[in-house]
Protein backbone atom coordinates (compact mmCIF):
# COMPACT_ATOMS: atom_id res chain seq x y z
CA UNK A 1 0.00 0.00 0.00
CA UNK A 2 1.42 3.38 -1.01
CA UNK A 3 1.96 6.33 1.27
CA UNK A 4 -0.90 8.13 -0.50
CA UNK A 5 -3.26 5.26 0.42
CA UNK A 6 -2.20 5.48 4.09
CA UNK A 7 -2.81 9.22 3.99
CA UNK A 8 -6.23 8.69 2.45
CA UNK A 9 -7.15 6.21 5.21
CA UNK A 10 -6.09 8.77 7.81
CA UNK A 11 -8.03 11.61 6.15
CA UNK A 12 -11.18 9.49 5.72
CA UNK A 13 -11.17 8.47 9.37
CA UNK A 14 -13.25 10.21 12.01
CA UNK A 15 -11.74 12.84 14.29
CA UNK A 16 -11.48 10.32 17.16
CA UNK A 17 -9.57 7.84 15.01
CA UNK A 18 -7.29 10.59 13.73
CA UNK A 19 -6.61 11.64 17.31
CA UNK A 20 -5.66 8.05 18.23
CA UNK A 21 -3.30 7.87 15.23
CA UNK A 22 -1.65 11.15 16.23
CA UNK A 23 -1.19 10.10 19.85
CA UNK A 24 0.25 6.71 18.85
CA UNK A 25 2.58 8.33 16.32
CA UNK A 26 3.80 10.76 18.97
CA UNK A 27 4.38 7.92 21.43
CA UNK A 28 6.32 6.02 18.79
CA UNK A 29 8.60 8.97 18.01
CA UNK A 30 9.29 9.64 21.69
CA UNK A 31 9.92 5.94 22.39
CA UNK A 32 12.43 5.55 19.57
CA UNK A 33 14.20 8.78 20.53
CA UNK A 34 14.43 7.51 24.11
CA UNK A 35 15.69 4.11 22.93
CA UNK A 36 18.56 5.57 20.94
CA UNK A 37 19.42 8.01 23.74
CA UNK A 38 19.44 5.23 26.34
CA UNK A 39 21.53 2.92 24.16
CA UNK A 40 24.19 5.62 23.94
CA UNK A 41 23.88 6.43 27.65
CA UNK A 42 24.24 2.84 28.84
CA UNK A 43 27.19 2.31 26.52
CA UNK A 44 28.92 5.42 27.86
CA UNK A 45 28.08 4.71 31.50
CA UNK A 46 29.20 1.06 31.28
CA UNK A 47 32.56 2.20 29.93
CA UNK A 48 32.94 4.75 32.75
CA UNK A 49 32.03 2.21 35.44
CA UNK A 50 34.52 -0.30 34.04
CA UNK A 51 37.35 2.25 33.83
CA UNK A 52 36.69 3.71 37.30
CA UNK A 53 36.46 0.24 38.83
CA UNK A 54 39.86 -0.60 37.35
CA UNK A 55 41.19 2.64 38.81
CA UNK A 56 40.10 1.64 42.31
CA UNK A 57 41.49 -1.86 41.86
CA UNK A 58 44.89 -0.45 40.93
CA UNK A 59 44.93 2.13 43.73
CA UNK A 60 46.55 1.43 47.08
CA UNK A 61 45.52 4.62 48.87
CA UNK A 62 42.05 6.11 49.25
CA UNK A 63 43.09 9.70 48.64
CA UNK A 64 45.09 8.74 45.55
CA UNK A 65 42.14 6.76 44.21
CA UNK A 66 39.85 9.80 44.52
CA UNK A 67 42.39 11.97 42.72
CA UNK A 68 42.84 9.38 39.96
CA UNK A 69 39.13 9.22 39.17
CA UNK A 70 38.38 11.46 36.16
CA UNK A 71 36.47 14.62 37.18
CA UNK A 72 33.57 13.91 34.85
CA UNK A 73 30.49 15.81 36.11
CA UNK A 74 28.07 13.14 34.82
CA UNK A 75 30.07 10.13 36.03
CA UNK A 76 27.86 8.10 38.35
CA UNK A 77 30.86 6.27 39.84
CA UNK A 78 32.47 9.62 40.60
CA UNK A 79 29.28 10.71 42.37
CA UNK A 80 29.22 7.50 44.43
CA UNK A 81 32.87 7.87 45.38
CA UNK A 82 32.48 11.57 46.16
CA UNK A 83 29.48 10.93 48.41
CA UNK A 84 31.40 8.24 50.27
CA UNK A 85 34.59 10.32 50.58
CA UNK A 86 32.75 13.38 51.89
CA UNK A 87 30.96 11.21 54.44
CA UNK A 88 34.29 9.66 55.44
CA UNK A 89 35.87 13.07 56.02
CA UNK A 90 32.91 14.18 58.14
CA UNK A 91 33.02 11.02 60.23
CA UNK A 92 36.71 11.60 60.91
CA UNK A 93 35.72 14.71 62.87
CA UNK A 94 33.60 12.74 65.34
CA UNK A 95 35.08 12.34 68.80
CA UNK A 96 35.24 8.55 68.79
CA UNK A 97 37.69 6.22 70.42
CA UNK A 98 39.94 4.05 68.28
CA UNK A 99 37.80 0.99 69.08
CA UNK A 100 34.58 2.71 68.04
CA UNK A 101 35.91 4.62 65.05
CA UNK A 102 36.31 1.83 62.47
CA UNK A 103 32.96 0.02 63.02
CA UNK A 104 30.95 3.26 63.11
CA UNK A 105 32.62 4.71 60.03
CA UNK A 106 32.34 1.52 57.99
CA UNK A 107 28.69 0.97 58.89
CA UNK A 108 27.78 4.57 58.11
CA UNK A 109 29.69 4.49 54.83
CA UNK A 110 28.04 1.23 53.86
CA UNK A 111 24.61 2.86 54.14
CA UNK A 112 25.75 6.04 52.40
CA UNK A 113 27.23 4.17 49.45
CA UNK A 114 24.20 1.91 49.16
CA UNK A 115 21.83 4.88 49.14
CA UNK A 116 23.92 6.69 46.52
CA UNK A 117 24.04 3.60 44.31
CA UNK A 118 20.25 3.28 44.51
CA UNK A 119 19.85 6.99 43.80
CA UNK A 120 22.01 6.85 40.71
CA UNK A 121 20.25 3.70 39.50
CA UNK A 122 16.89 5.36 40.11
CA UNK A 123 17.92 8.38 38.05
CA UNK A 124 18.79 6.08 35.17
CA UNK A 125 15.51 4.17 35.49
CA UNK A 126 13.15 7.13 35.73
CA UNK A 127 12.97 7.93 31.98
CA UNK A 128 12.44 4.24 31.20
CA UNK A 129 9.04 4.35 32.88
CA UNK A 130 7.67 6.03 29.76
CA UNK A 131 8.55 2.93 27.72
CA UNK A 132 6.60 0.81 30.17
CA UNK A 133 3.62 3.15 29.90
CA UNK A 134 3.71 2.96 26.10
CA UNK A 135 4.05 -0.83 26.17
CA UNK A 136 0.85 -1.09 28.20
CA UNK A 137 -1.17 1.84 26.87
CA UNK A 138 -0.52 1.62 23.11
CA UNK A 139 -2.43 -1.66 22.51
CA UNK A 140 -5.37 -0.37 24.54
CA UNK A 141 -5.45 2.87 22.59
CA UNK A 142 -5.30 0.90 19.35
CA UNK A 143 -8.14 -1.31 20.54
CA UNK A 144 -10.16 1.75 21.51
CA UNK A 145 -9.67 3.18 18.03
CA UNK A 146 -10.79 -0.10 16.49
CA UNK A 147 -13.91 -0.38 18.63
CA UNK A 148 -14.78 3.24 17.99
CA UNK A 149 -14.24 2.79 14.27
CA UNK A 150 -16.50 -0.27 14.17
CA UNK A 151 -19.17 1.57 16.14
CA UNK A 152 -18.88 4.55 13.81
CA UNK A 153 -19.11 2.28 10.74
CA UNK A 154 -22.35 0.67 11.89
CA UNK A 155 -24.05 4.00 12.43
CA UNK A 156 -26.68 4.44 9.77
CA UNK A 157 -26.30 0.80 8.68
CA UNK A 158 -30.07 0.32 8.40
CA UNK A 159 -30.53 3.35 6.15
CA UNK A 160 -28.37 1.94 3.33
CA UNK A 161 -28.91 -0.81 0.79
CA UNK A 162 -27.28 -4.20 1.36
CA UNK A 163 -24.46 -3.66 -1.14
CA UNK A 164 -23.78 -0.12 0.03
CA UNK A 165 -23.89 -1.23 3.68
CA UNK A 166 -21.34 -3.99 3.15
CA UNK A 167 -19.06 -1.61 1.30
CA UNK A 168 -19.36 1.04 4.00
CA UNK A 169 -18.82 -1.39 6.86
CA UNK A 170 -15.89 -3.10 5.11
CA UNK A 171 -14.18 0.22 4.50
CA UNK A 172 -14.84 1.32 8.08
CA UNK A 173 -13.49 -1.93 9.49
CA UNK A 174 -10.32 -1.61 7.43
CA UNK A 175 -9.75 1.92 8.68
CA UNK A 176 -10.54 0.99 12.27
CA UNK A 177 -8.24 -2.04 12.39
CA UNK A 178 -5.37 0.22 11.41
CA UNK A 179 -5.28 1.69 14.93
CA UNK A 180 -4.77 -1.77 16.42
CA UNK A 181 -1.89 -2.40 14.02
CA UNK A 182 -0.27 0.93 14.86
CA UNK A 183 -0.82 0.32 18.58
CA UNK A 184 0.99 -3.02 18.35
CA UNK A 185 3.79 -1.45 16.31
CA UNK A 186 4.30 0.97 19.18
CA UNK A 187 3.86 -1.53 22.01
CA UNK A 188 6.07 -4.38 20.76
CA UNK A 189 9.35 -2.40 20.46
CA UNK A 190 8.55 -0.52 23.68
CA UNK A 191 8.10 -3.81 25.56
CA UNK A 192 11.25 -5.39 24.14
CA UNK A 193 13.47 -2.39 24.84
CA UNK A 194 11.92 -1.81 28.29
CA UNK A 195 12.88 -5.34 29.35
CA UNK A 196 16.28 -5.02 27.69
CA UNK A 197 17.04 -1.78 29.54
CA UNK A 198 15.88 -3.30 32.82
CA UNK A 199 18.52 -5.98 32.31
CA UNK A 200 21.16 -3.38 31.52
CA UNK A 201 20.11 -1.42 34.59
CA UNK A 202 20.59 -4.52 36.73
CA UNK A 203 24.10 -4.94 35.32
CA UNK A 204 24.82 -1.29 36.02
CA UNK A 205 23.65 -1.58 39.62
CA UNK A 206 25.80 -4.66 40.18
CA UNK A 207 28.76 -2.78 38.74
CA UNK A 208 28.13 0.13 41.10
CA UNK A 209 27.82 -2.26 44.06
CA UNK A 210 31.20 -3.75 43.14
CA UNK A 211 32.65 -0.24 42.84
CA UNK A 212 31.27 0.65 46.28
CA UNK A 213 32.77 -2.54 47.72
CA UNK A 214 36.21 -1.58 46.40
CA UNK A 215 35.80 1.88 47.90
CA UNK A 216 34.99 0.37 51.30
CA UNK A 217 38.07 -1.83 51.00
CA UNK A 218 40.24 1.25 50.51
CA UNK A 219 38.55 2.89 53.50
CA UNK A 220 39.33 -0.15 55.67
CA UNK A 221 42.94 0.04 54.56
CA UNK A 222 43.07 3.75 55.38
CA UNK A 223 41.53 3.20 58.82
CA UNK A 224 43.95 0.39 59.56
CA UNK A 225 46.86 2.61 58.61
CA UNK A 226 45.60 5.41 60.87
CA UNK A 227 45.34 3.10 63.88
CA UNK A 228 48.89 1.80 63.47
Amino acid sequence: MSEIAYLQIFLRSSAIIQGVYIVLATMSVVCWAMVFAKLLQFRRVSKIVTEDTETLQESKELHAAILNLPPAPNSITRKVAQAGYEEYLELQELGLSQEERAPVILESLRHTLRDEVRRQSGNSFRPLAFLGVCANAAPLMGLFGTVWGIFHSFQGFGELSRAASLMTVGQGLGEALGTTIVGLLVAIPATLFFNYFLGRLGELERGLDHFAGLFLKLVKHDLHKRTD
